[in-house]
């Protein structure tokens, strides 16, 4: 009976890795298809992805590259996780944590990559930096530019300051925003509408 308890209190007390397991998955979706997603150094996947990365401390460097485009860099910072917190008070749980990795956690769950091509002109570059405005205004925003469409109410901010960034009128946007099923599907479709616009 004592070694039953004493397993049992063994296998709560390594709360973070029983929550959090060893590995997080982080998604990682880019403007093109097809970007080759490395982290530290190590090629990992091709965009869409979704990728189990092993916990860790410190921080982890993921770089895209594309033929034909610059390469981008982006830092992903692990913090101490809430859950592994609860172990505090049992050693031999902290330990588990520690060995494994579960006392730590990425502060993204999902990375989404904006590519440039090498060698843009300044028209280019120009439509290039306000479909990164609109797509980042709308993976940001999502939730508000969400609730916004689906009611009838007469001042509506964020999709008024959509308008501004993409040149969409707010009833057109209205009707994209409601026929989307997420955030990062707004922002292809919004992509899509500004550059056929042009």
């Amino acid at each position: 009976m004592k070694k039953i308890i004493l397993l049992f209190t063994l296998i709560l007390g390594a709360c973070g890795t029983l929550f959090n397991s060893s590995n997080q998955d982080v998604s990682f979706d880019s403007n093109i298809k097809g970007v080759k997603v490395y982290v530290d150094g190590l090629e990992i996947c091709k965009t869409p992805c979704v990728y189990p990365m092993e916990r860790k401390s410190g921080t982890a460097i993921v770089t895209a590259k594309k033929t034909g485009y610059d390469d981008k860099q982006i830092v992903i910072r692990s913090n101490f996780s809430k859950i592994a917190i609860l172990n505090l008070t049992f050693w031999p749980s902290w330990l588990t944590d520690v060995a494994t990795g579960g006392m730590w956690q990425y502060n993204k769950d999902g990375v989404y990559i904006d590519m440039e091509k090498s060698n843009l002109k300044s028209a280019e570059l120009k439509q290039i930096k306000k479909d990164v405005a609109v797509r980042r205004f709308a993976l940001f925003n999502y939730s508000e530019l969400k609730i916004e469409a689906a009611t009838q109410q007469k001042n509506k901010e964020y999709i008024s300051s959509l308008s501004e960034l993409s040149g969409l009128s707010e009833e057109k946007l209205t009707q994209t925003i409601n026929k989307t099923t997420g955030a990062v599907n707004l922002a292809h479709v919004l992509t899509n509408i500004t550059t056929s616009s042009e």
